[in-house]
């Protein structure tokens, strides 16, 4: 079997936060990831953006062993695995999960980590009955309005159970965006880097304080307000 791989980003010595990027998959599947196959590609401007990031954040990418979730939750084996490396690397830091599709799914799962105190899922794949981060973790669910991979309705549906439940949970609906994140490309980039940054902006030295205009709007809401679901 072939192993998970950890890819550095950005691996300040001082880092206050460590930003954990998670790439998409498929329901079934033993086909290797590699660094130029398009589920893990495609997560690669997410981990530049946040680089650029100001404030001494680290940024890593998990890439899973093999393609799909297999029925016995594979990723998630990689996901414990990599948050155990990060923990090697920056013992007590606060850990913020971004995972697309099936990324997405595993960041739901691993929330509960004592480390992690951030999810945002990308178009994620949600099941009835998966677990949920708990208390202490904000719960970020960013999903396009034309998705036609992923249940926008289920992610809704997880979402209003968290906050039922009294925790930390938002969703953000991305007008006419599709799975793949490629249509409002620039939209989904800044909604992640934003709420990361707003969300631990005393770790990194900033004010908390999103940028003016529409996503600043919506990431104000989602870090302010304990849990909104909200268009954009």
């Amino acid at each position: 079997m072939p192993l998970a791989s950890l890819i550095w980003d950005a691996q300040p010595a001082d880092a206050t936060v460590v930003a954990l990027v998670m790439h998409g998959g498929a329901v079934e599947g033993h086909e290797l990831n590699r660094a130029w196959s398009h589920n893990v590609a495609r997560l690669v401007p997410f981990a530049r953006a946040l680089k650029k990031v100001p404030g001494p954040l680290a940024v890593a990418r998990l890439r899973f062993r093999v393609r799909g979730w297999n029925g016995d939750a594979m990723p998630v084996e990689d996901a414990r695995w990599a948050l155990a490396q990060v923990r090697a690397a920056y013992p007590g830091v606060p850990i913020a999960l971004v995972g697309h599709s099936m990324g997405g799914r595993v960041a739901m799962f691993v929330g509960d980590d004592p480390d992690v105190r951030l999810v945002v899922g990308l178009a994620p794949w949600v099941e009835p009955g998966d677990p949920r981060p708990g208390a202490g973790t904000r719960t970020v669910l960013l999903h396009g309005d034309r998705d036609v991979i992923c249940s926008l309705a289920r992610t809704r549906a997880a979402v209003e159970q968290m906050q039922a439940e009294g925790l930390d949970a938002s969703l953000v609906r991305v007008a006419r965006a599709d799975h793949a994140m490629l249509v409002r490309a620039r939209v989904w980039t800044a909604l992640v880097t934003e709420v990361v940054q707003a969300s631990f902006a005393s770790e990194l030295g900033g004010t908390g304080e999103p940028r003016s205009g529409p996503i600043g709007a919506v990431v104000a809401r989602v870090v302010h307000s304990g849990g909104v679901v909200i268009d954009i």
